[in-house]
């Protein structure tokens, strides 16, 4: 992959026991450009991911780590980290990604790219957009994901394909302008929470089309209480008060 350029970005990948992918990942994502920065939030994984984290830091020395002292939820992961980023960097992209190898660095490579032409504030990997594509899910998996989409975009007509998508990349401004406390979700509902409160404010989305591949390595972190939540969570977006915007810089 031949490096591009880019103003300074920052990606953020949360981690629990992914030890076996995050040293596949790091340097994939590291060679799309060397404008950027990694920022790991290990939540004290029992498998060494934390240890594995900081030794790619130190030999990169282009990534950071986050160490929480227990299990604390993807939501929180990335409200902390976002919250870290918009602090100590002038990072002008912020972008997200799992650490499972799900999310493929050439997909993040095409989105940055798209995000650099200026094509929207909030751009998102896309797996329902003529193009992307999901490889290795059982059809129950499928359905469940095609139907959480259809479901919160209806619910919150957020125009979006794949709202529940966890590539994106943000415009620094975006997420300086969402009062990140206020943000409530804990699982994948993060996912929906955030698109929508950006496309609230007035803020442009666009899809890239990406393929995302099961994880080969590891567990995944699904579960019914994750489920739950991104049911739930539309009804109470769509009928809460105007949520409070900060002053944008």
């Amino acid at each position: 992959m031949q490096g591009i350029a880019l103003p300074p970005t920052v990606v953020v990948i949360p981690t629990y026991n992914e030890i076996a992918n995050l040293s596949r990942l790091v340097p994939e994502v590291l060679a799309i450009s060397p404008s950027i920065r990694l920022l790991v939030v290990d939540d004290a994984s029992t498998d060494g991911t934390g240890v594995e984290a900081d030794r790619l830091g130190a030999s990169s020395g282009r990534m950071d780590v986050i160490h929480r002292p227990e299990k604390l939820g993807l939501g929180s992961a990335y409200k902390q980290a976002f919250q870290t980023v918009l602090r100590t960097t002038e990072a002008a992209f912020i972008c997200q990604m799992d650490a499972d190898l799900s999310h493929r660095p050439v997909d993040l490579k095409t989105m940055l790219e798209a995000a650099s032409r200026g094509v929207a504030d909030i751009v998102v990997g896309s797996r329902w957009v003529p193009g992307g594509t999901v490889r290795n899910w059982p059809l129950r998996r499928l359905l469940l994901s095609r139907f959480g989409s259809l479901y919160a975009r209806m619910m919150l007509g957020v125009p979006l394909h794949d709202v529940t998508g966890g590539l994106k990349c943000w415009r620094r401004k975006v997420l300086e302008s969402i009062d990140l406390a206020d943000v409530e979700a804990e699982g994948y509902a993060f996912q929906i929470e955030m698109s929508w409160r950006g496309w609230q404010q007035g803020f442009s989305l666009y899809e890239v089309p990406i393929t995302f591949v099961e994880r080969e390595e590891g567990v995944s972190k699904m579960s019914w209480h994750v489920v739950g939540e991104a049911i739930v969570l539309p009804w109470k977006l769509r009928f809460q008060p105007k949520t409070k915007t900060l002053d944008r810089v």
